[in-house]
């Protein structure tokens, strides 16, 4: 029983400093958050498969920022 509580605020504790993590990158406004969370997703993804991020998409009235 004490392993799977470990667990949980294991999780917890991880999906805790991404939000963070987004919300610092990305705003505070629900939008952005998101945005920047699906974003970001996609990153860590790519990430863990070893493959290339996929390219940004670009909206129509926003412009893209370098990173």
């Amino acid at each position: 029983m004490r392993f799977i509580a470990r667990l949980l605020w294991i999780a917890a504790f991880i999906l805790a400093t991404y939000s963070w993590m987004v919300v610092f990158e990305h705003g505070v406004t629900p939008t952005s958050f998101k945005k920047g969370f699906k974003e970001e997703w996609r990153n860590v993804a790519s990430l863990l498969m070893g493959k290339p991020p996929g390219p940004v998409q670009i909206t129509p009235g926003t412009v893209p920022t370098p990173k």
